[in-house]
């Protein structure tokens, strides 16, 4: 078996390449399809005009749908919504820097697990949009990823 990311010869089983540190799926795990996703498709562009018409209140709403969807999608309880949600109050949006980072390396390792390129970028510029004050651009491409694996409701 070798890492997706460097390349390397790894044991067959490991769940962590020792060089490099990227999640490994062995093949049965990598050729699994899952067709449907609780989670439901959302229109960026009303997400972000309810953001603005609402003074950010709907943004909050948002990013706690976006934390929760996450979760669902990555079958991973990294940060419930409502965590993300309080802690982003308190800590004057600084801990929802972590999250889009996190968020940003979870997109990544599940794109891998499905089989599709990979942008190994994408962690860094959902941070990089969060320190510019961008968050909003930040949710609406996490969004899009979200709206990809997605039921039609």
């Amino acid at each position: 078996m070798y890492c997706t990311n460097c390349g390397r010869k790894i044991k067959d089983g490991e769940r962590y390449c020792p060089y490099c540190g990227t999640k490994t799926f062995n093949e049965y795990e990598f050729n699994q399809q899952r067709v449907d996703y609780a989670i439901s498709r959302r229109s960026i562009p009303m997400c972000i005009i309810l953001s603005i018409v609402t003074f950010g209140i709907y943004g909050l709403y948002w990013l706690y749908c976006l934390a929760s969807d996450v979760n669902t999608l990555t079958e991973e309880e990294d940060s419930s919504g409502f965590k993300v949600l309080i802690l982003s109050i308190i800590t004057l949006g600084l801990y929802e820097l972590y999250w889009l980072y996190k968020v940003g390396e979870r997109l990544s390792d599940f794109q891998t697990y499905q089989g599709e390129m990979v942008d190994s970028y994408r962690a860094l510029v959902y941070l990089i949009l969060g320190i510019f004050g961008l968050n909003i651009v930040a949710r609406a491409l996490i969004q899009n990823d979200l709206n990809k694996y997605a039921y039609d409701s």
